[in-house]
């Protein structure tokens, strides 16, 4: 019998915030990303979506079981950072340790923070 071994791989399409990626600072948002498992073996692997190289926001780390040959659409909340400015984003696909796809979005998405004020009570003196 001879035995063969199977590397974890994945494939990302589609990553995809809905819409204007043009956010206020500290709102949240989702975005989403199809994962492909293009192998003949079921893999669970670690994803993290952030903002920035030094990651201004985060998805946190969380995992994702895509049987053999199969997609999952997956779901990414980031609280975006307060910091106003242009952040490229990014999406690591990891198996255990190894790093298999660091996916950079053909969009970047935009930090504002737009005018307000708030107005106390009217008060005659």
């Amino acid at each position: 019998m001879v035995m063969t071994s199977t590397r974890p791989q994945a494939k990302v399409r589609g990553l995809s915030w809905g819409g204007d990626p043009t956010f206020e600072a500290g709102s949240s948002h989702s975005a989403k990303a199809t994962l492909t498992n293009p192998t003949a073996k079921q893999f669970t692997y670690s994803v993290e979506l952030y903002l920035g190289v030094a990651k201004a926001a985060t998805s946190g780390v969380g995992t994702v079981t895509i049987p053999a040959n199969s997609s999952r659409e997956v779901t990414f909340v980031v609280v975006m950072p307060a910091a106003e400015g242009n952040y490229p984003v990014y999406l690591d696909v990891l198996s255990n340790t190894t790093l298999l796809k660091h996916y950079q979005a053909t969009e970047n998405v935009v930090i504002v923070i737009s005018p307000a004020i708030e107005v106390g009570p009217i008060i005659w003196v």
